[in-house]
Order: C-alpha cells, then sequence, then structure tokens
C-alpha cells in the first residue's frame, strides 16, 4: 500500500517493538502483548507512534480482545489509512460484525478512501449478518473506487449475497470477474447449496474441475457433498469421494464428516460407516450425529440406538443435534422409554433450554400419547420458535383437539411468528379430525390471502379429508374440480375412506380408480371397495374384487398392534396366539367381551366386509390385534401406568366401540395411536367424540 505518512517519523526502536506484537498476535499472547503495551506507554513510545498503535490493534485483535483494540484506536490522535483498515478487519476477525460495519462507514465520514482489504472485511462482517442493505452499498463503494473486479474484493461480495439470499446477484459479481481462484468458487458452490439451489452447486463443481484448481481448497469438497447429500444422488457422491481421496483429503475430519454426511442423506448407510471406519480417530460428534440420523431418516432407529451407545462408550459428548435425531427417531416409533431415558440425559446435560431439543421432546411425548407432558414441556420452553410452535399444534391435531390447534395457532401468530407450510398442514389436521370444516376452510384460504403461502398438494388433500370426515361428499367432489392440481395419493385415500364410511359407490369408484394410478400396489384400495360392496350387500362385487386381488397376487395389508411392556414391544396380529402367556391372554379377552356385554355392548357386525352369520363375524372381531394387545397389557402391567397401544392401520369401528366399554369396566386408561391419529379411551368415552 505503500509508505504511509508519520511511519518516517517512529522511533529507533519501533521496528523491534513491532516485531514483538506481531509475535504476540500469532502466538495469541495476550498477557505477554499486554505487557509490552504497558512498556510502551510508559516509554512514550505510543503516543508518538501511530506505527506502533496499529501494531496494537492488530495484536489485540489477534488476541480476540476487540475492545482493548478499539481502545487502542481511540486513543489514535490522527488514524490513518492502516488503523481504519486494521480496526474493521480486527473486529470482522471477532465477529463483532455490526461495529465492524459501524467503523467502515465512519471510515468514509472520515473521508478515508478504504483499501481491498477494508472493503473485503466490510464485506465479510455484512455476509455474516445477512445484511443485504449494507451489503449493497459496499458493493457500490467497490465499483467507484474499482474494486469490484478484484479477485480478493468480488469473491467476498459473491459471497456476502449468497448468505443473503441473493443469487442472481452473486452469480453477476461472479461472472464479471476477470480471473477466479478456488474461493471465489467455493463461495458461488456453498451460496448454491446453502439456497438450495443443489444441481446448480454440482455444476459449479464440475466447472472449478475444469479450472484445474480442484486441489486449492478443501472447503470447495464439503459444499460440493453436501450439495450431493441434498439431491440423495449416491452416483455422484461416489465420483467426488474418489477426488476427495485423489486431492489427499481423506482424513481430513472436516471432509470426513461431509463425505459421512453426504452417504448418510443419499441412504446408503454401508457406505457411510465404512467412512467412519477408515479413520477411528475421525469419530466425533457431527460423524456420529450424521451417521444416526442417517439411520433414524430410513427408519433404522434400532441401529440409530447402537451408534448412539458407541459414540458415548468412545467419550462422545452428544450434542443438540444428535438428541434432536434421537428423539426424533423415538418419536416415529413411539419407544417411550428411550424418549424419556434420553430426556433425562437432556437435562443432565444442560441442553434442555434448547429450543429445538425440547420441540423435538414435546413432538416426541405427542407422538408417545402422552399429551399433557406434551403441552407441559412446551409451556417451559423459554423462547418459543416456530419450530416449536409446529410441534405443538401438530399435537393437538393428532390428539384430536382442534379448538386447542386453533387457540395455539392465534397465539403464535400474534406473538410475530410467522405460520409456514407445516404450520397449515397440522391446524389444518386438526380442523378435520374434529369436524371443525368452516372453520378448516377459512384457514385454507387465509394462507395466501394473509400469509402469501401458495397451497401445496397436503394442504389439498388436508381440505379433501376434511370434507370427506364430515360427510360432505358433494362438496368434495366439487372441490377436486376446482383444484389447480390434481389431488395426491393421500387426497384420493381420504376420500375413498370417506365413501366406505358413508357407502358412497359411485364416488368410491371414481377415487379408487385414481389411487390405483397413483398407487398401483395399494392393498387397502381394494379392501376399501370390498367394504362398499358389503356395507350395500353387493356381495357379487365383493367376490369380484377378492378375485382380482387373487389374480393380481394382492395380498391385504395385515393388521399389527404393539405394546411397551416389561422393557420388551409386545406384537400382535389379529387372532394371533403365538404369544407365551397366550392363555392368559385368552381368558381375558372372554372375561372382558361378557362384562362389556352386560355393560351394554353390542358387536357391529356390519363393519366386517364377510359374508358370514353374526356369531362368525363377532368371534373375528374379538380377536382384532388392538383388543389382544389391549387383554396382555391389562394383565401385565400395573394400573399406575397407562395402557398404549400402537397400530399400523386404521382402528376398527367395533374395536373402538369395545375399548370405550373396556375403559370403563377396568377403570383403565387407554390410548391407541392408529395410522391416523390418537384414542384416548377413559371411563366409557372416547377423546374423539367418535368423530374419526
Amino acid at each position: 500500500m505503500g509508505k504511509l505518512r508519520g511511519q518516517n517519523s517512529r522511533p529507533p526502536d519501533a521496528a523491534a517493538a513491532a516485531s514483538l506484537l506481531q509475535s504476540c498476535g500469532r502466538a495469541g499472547d495476550l498477557r505477554r502483548g499486554r505487557a509490552l503495551h504497558a512498556h510502551l506507554l510508559l516509554s512514550g513510545a505510543v503516543a508518538a507512534s501511530t506505527f506502533l498503535s496499529n501494531h496494537l490493534i492488530t495484536m489485540y485483535s489477534h488476541c480476540a480482545d476487540a475492545a482493548s483494540a478499539v481502545r487502542v484506536f481511540g486513543a489514535v490522535p490522527r488514524p490513518n489509512l492502516v488503523s481504519w483498515t486494521t480496526l474493521v478487519a480486527g473486529l470482522t476477525q471477532n465477529s463483532m460484525h455490526r461495529d465492524a460495519l459501524a467503523a467502515f462507514a465512519a471510515m468514509r465520514r472520515a473521508d478515508v478512501a478504504p483499501t481491498q482489504f477494508a472493503l473485503s472485511s466490510a464485506a465479510r462482517a455484512a455476509a455474516a449478518l445477512a445484511a443485504p442493505l449494507p451489503g449493497a452499498q459496499l458493493h457500490c463503494v467497490g465499483i467507484r473506487l474499482g474494486f469490484d473486479t478484484e479477485l480478493f474484493v468480488a469473491s467476498n461480495l459473491a459471497d456476502m449475497y449468497s448468505k443473503c439470499g441473493l443469487l442472481c446477484e452473486a452469480c453477476r459479481v461472479f461472472d464479471q470477474m476477470p480471473h477466479k481462484d478456488a474461493v471465489a468458487w467455493t463461495a458461488m458452490i456453498d451460496g448454491y447449496s446453502k439456497n438450495g439451489n443443489l444441481q446448480a452447486a454440482v455444476l459449479a463443481f464440475r466447472d472449478l474441475k475444469c479450472e484445474g484448481l480442484i486441489g486449492a481448497d478443501q472447503h470447495v469438497f464439503c459444499s460440493a457433498l453436501s450439495a450431493s447429500g441434498g439431491l440423495k444422488d449416491g452416483w455422484l457422491g461416489r465420483s467426488l469421494h474418489c477426488c476427495v481421496i485423489k486431492a489427499g483429503f481423506e482424513l481430513e475430519t472436516v471432509v470426513t464428516n461431509a463425505l459421512l454426511d453426504m452417504y448418510a442423506k443419499s441412504g446408503d448407510l454401508e457406505y457411510a460407516s465404512r467412512v467412519v471406519k477408515i479413520d477411528c480417530g475421525g469419530w466425533n460428534v457431527v460423524s456420529g450425529t450424521s451417521l444416526i440420523d442417517g439411520y433414524i431418516e430410513a427408519g433404522r432407529v434400532e441401529e440409530a440406538l447402537e451408534t448412539y451407545t458407541d459414540l458415548r462408550r468412545q467419550g462422545v459428548e452428544p450434542n443438540e443435534f444428535t438428541f434432536s435425531s434421537m428423539i426424533k427417531g423415538c418419536a416415529m416409533q413411539a419407544l417411550l422409554e428411550q424418549g424419556t431415558q434420553l430426556h433425562a440425559q437432556v437435562i443432565k446435560t444442560s441442553l434442555i433450554s434448547d429450543s429445538f431439543v425440547c420441540s423435538t421432546l414435546v413432538d416426541m411425548y405427542g407422538k408417545c400419547g402422552l399429551i399433557s407432558l406434551s403441552i407441559q414441556l412446551f409451556n417451559e420452553i423459554g423462547y418459543q420458535t416456530g419450530i416449536a410452535w409446529n410441534a405443538v399444534i401438530n399435537v393437538y391435531a393428532q390428539h384430536g383437539h382442534g379448538w386447542e390447534a386453533i387457540q395455539a395457532f392465534d397465539r403464535m401468530t400474534s406473538s410475530g411468528i410467522r405460520p409456514n407450510h407445516i404450520t397449515f398442514v397440522s391446524l389444518l389436521t386438526a380442523c378435520s379430525h374434529v369436524g371443525l370444516v368452516d372453520e378448516g376452510l377459512k384457514y385454507f384460504y387465509s394462507m395466501k390471502d394473509e400469509y402469501g403461502i401458495e397451497p401445496k398438494e397436503e394442504h389439498y388433500s388436508c381440505v379433501i379429508d376434511m370434507y370427506g370426515r364430515a360427510g360432505r361428499l358433494d362438496e368434495a367432489e366439487k372441490f377436486i374440480s376446482e383444484m389447480p392440481i390434481k389431488p395426491n395419493a393421500h387426497g384420493w385415500c381420504s376420500l375413498l375412506g370417506a365413501c366406505r364410511m358413508r357407502g358412497n359407490k359411485e364416488l368410491g369408484e371414481i377415487a379408487a380408480q385414481n389411487l390405483m394410478k397413483l398407487e398401483p400396489g395399494n392393498t387397502g384400495i381394494h379392501v376399501s371397495l370390498s367394504g362398499i360392496y358389503a356395507s350395500l350387500g353387493q356381495w357379487e362385487d365383493v367376490k369380484a374384487v377378492r378375485k382380482l386381488m387373487r389374480d393380481s397376487r394382492i395380498k391385504k395389508l395385515p393388521g399389527f398392534s404393539w405394546v411397551d411392556a416389561n422393557k420388551k414391544i409386545h406384537v400382535f396380529g389379529s387372532e394371533d396366539w403365538s404369544h407365551p402367556q397366550k392363555e392368559q391372554i385368552y381368558k381375558k379377552l372372554e372375561e372382558l367381551s361378557e362384562r362389556i356385554k352386560e355393560e351394554g355392548y353390542v358387536p357391529d357386525t356390519i363393519s366386517l366386509p364377510l359374508n358370514l352369520d353374526d356369531s362368525a363375524k363377532e368371534r373375528l372381531l374379538r380377536y382384532h390385534s388392538e383388543r389382544i394387545a389391549v387383554a396382555f397389557a391389562l394383565i401385565s402391567m400395573p394400573a399406575t401406568k397407562p395402557i398404549i397401544v400402537k397400530k399400523n392401520l386404521r382402528i376398527c369401528a367395533d374395536c373402538h366401540s369395545a375399548l370405550k366399554f373396556i375403559s370403563k369396566v377396568e377403570s383403565r386408561d387407554i390410548i391407541v395411536r392408529d395410522n391416523s391419529r390418537f384414542h384416548h379411551f377413559v371411563e366409557g368415552r372416547c377423546s374423539c367424540g367418535d368423530y374419526w
């Protein structure tokens, strides 16, 4: 930058002092640096030398004592160009980004023309704050000074725009650079990746390879691997892995973590675990969490639990992301016991104050049936983020608390948090499960009108389900005909289920035909059609559907129910007598059958689509999997514990009626989670109010 005014008049020992200050800064030796500062103050050298003051600012910045750097700068009578540049760079380096931008603005007001180094530091501060307005102003300054095409400045400006989500502007800056280095390419690849433009990130990486700069920066690989994982492109990921090996970065911890994360997100968990074994020293909380999350996403919760245990055995402490993934896995399979153990560990590690972890606990307890504990945890969250609100609204929805979900939504919006797509799926589901059709429609149309959110397939499916559950099938049909997009499989499935409940043959056949096109292997289509024909007494049509299933080798999905008892999951099928306690279970079922009949239970044989006499139907209904699971729980679990049964299919009307009576005669709370929602049976009543 050339000689600056005041530097020629420095004391004879200034060069030696500057060298010592540089040494302290490089070593991060703050104690020695302060001692040297004190010596220079006593000798009067600092007051006489802007040169030494500048070195002191640099030393304090490198030692992470930005406050002292600012004080030294404030004592300089006439700060020069180096003083200002050093201050802006030091504040940015110490993550005092707002102060760095303020210092840059003060520099401009002092009529000091910034160097490219000051401009780059300010651009990095704007990038860290994701502040597009100051960033654009810095860009204008760069253009006026002719720095905008310089490699160092342009790279930081491109990075700033991408971190602000302004990819078009970032691309424009990048394209205007006459020369590009690995830093510039990394900024663009990372920008594309973080803004969700994954394909563009991959293409940029390929262009980088063509430039011959592939060995310049390991961070390029991390960004490209992140994009590959997001695309779930295993072939591309393996190609990148080859490049990593050629470049010699395979044992770099940050790259190893990125490789593992990429394989895990691509669903290639065997390769992911192989990456971990390459370098046992690289096994850390990031790699472990990536592997755990991959297992969770693949539904392999047992393997996730094993990986978590291995991680703890090797002395690696889990972080908030580890716990969130593990708790999410417990929520998916309603593993209450493991979930409560994780909750205890979260409290022990003081991560209970983390809003994200607490939100996953809210979700987990809700999905395990303990709604009161879920709400209690939500109320204890210090700062309730959008994720936390979405979790609690979804819990209300799954448990059939429609009005409570609406009240939570109103509290969420009044607190200044904007809802997103996920919020409205949960809210519409809540309205659907309790028959709040008009309220649900109001919220559906408010998505675009009030919040600028374009409804997606899942929101349209919720409305179809809402109309169907309420028996307003004509309105459902009209809504489908006016939709801007075609219903997805969930929408047609909801309509078909509603047609089965209402015995609407014509509309049911239309729904079935459309659903067969989308999911030809869905056995539930034929079962629902068969149920419609059976409810109308059209047994020839029932036979035809069953013949079609046999000819097409389509088998009905068997119903299963399971319950956690004595630290073990007990699974039951319909008329399943394989359990070691089968005799006690059978005896309890017979006893329950007699007792609930005395209370007024009448078997709902109409719900069974079989051409059999009522006594035969009654026997089949009595041994449905959920009833066997409840009978087992009654003889195996203490009266103080709630009975929580999980089921892979929708609970049938007869079992729903029977369980209400069982909860009454046994004076036990029974919770059933089917594939749609929760049912809480207490003292002869169900939380759904017989609307489900």
